[in-house]
């Protein structure tokens, strides 16, 4: 367990993986939520890079852990590349002051999520639905917190497909190679 929080890289072998169509849906869901309101005021947007759309292909995303492994945040962008998503993370790293945080309504009644953009545009989401609104809240400042502390990682963690087990680390060759 590592003593700080941690970003690390998924890569898929092709966008129809039901584990990246899963995290599709529920970015979705997120981002069309009712929104309650901007718990951080706006900073002044500055010219940035924008994370890649989704790409054909192998594809991967940035998923922001907690010391004891648990997701806190999750990338809104699907990246076509490991370097792509690695730098962009880099990038916002350096603008977490410009982060700003707002709640959503969940599809279901009494759920609550969030959203961070920078500049206008949302750059991450949260990985699940809380059951108050005020702990929505507190978990955005928090995941905005441990973004700014966050250790970024090498290395890609490659997702093997439906049906195969275990993450494997790629090497820089093969990470060249497959995203």
């Amino acid at each position: 367990m590592s003593p700080s929080p941690l970003i690390v890289f998924s890569a898929f072998e092709s966008t129809a993986d039901p584990r990246l169509q899963g995290w599709v849906t529920f970015r979705q869901s997120v981002q069309t939520g009712s929104f309650a309101t901007a718990t951080a005021p706006e900073a002044p947007a500055r010219p940035r890079a924008r994370a890649p759309g989704v790409p054909t292909g192998h594809s991967g995303i940035w998923r922001l852990l907690a010391p004891n492994s648990r997701e806190l945040g999750r990338s809104s962008s699907v990246y076509g590349s490991f370097s792509g998503a690695r730098a962009h993370v880099l990038e916002l790293k350096t603008v977490v002051e410009d982060m700003v945080a707002t709640t959503v309504t969940g599809p279901v009644a009494g759920t609550h999520g969030w959203m961070i953009a920078v500049g206008g545009v949302v750059v991450m989401t949260s990985g699940r639905w809380y059951g108050a609104g005020s702990s929505s809240r507190e978990a955005a400042f928090g995941t905005i917190e441990a973004f700014r502390k966050a250790v970024v990682a090498e290395d890609a963690r490659y997702s093997p497909g439906p049906g195969r087990r275990g993450n494997m680390v790629l090497t820089e060759e093969e990470r060249a190679s497959l995203w």
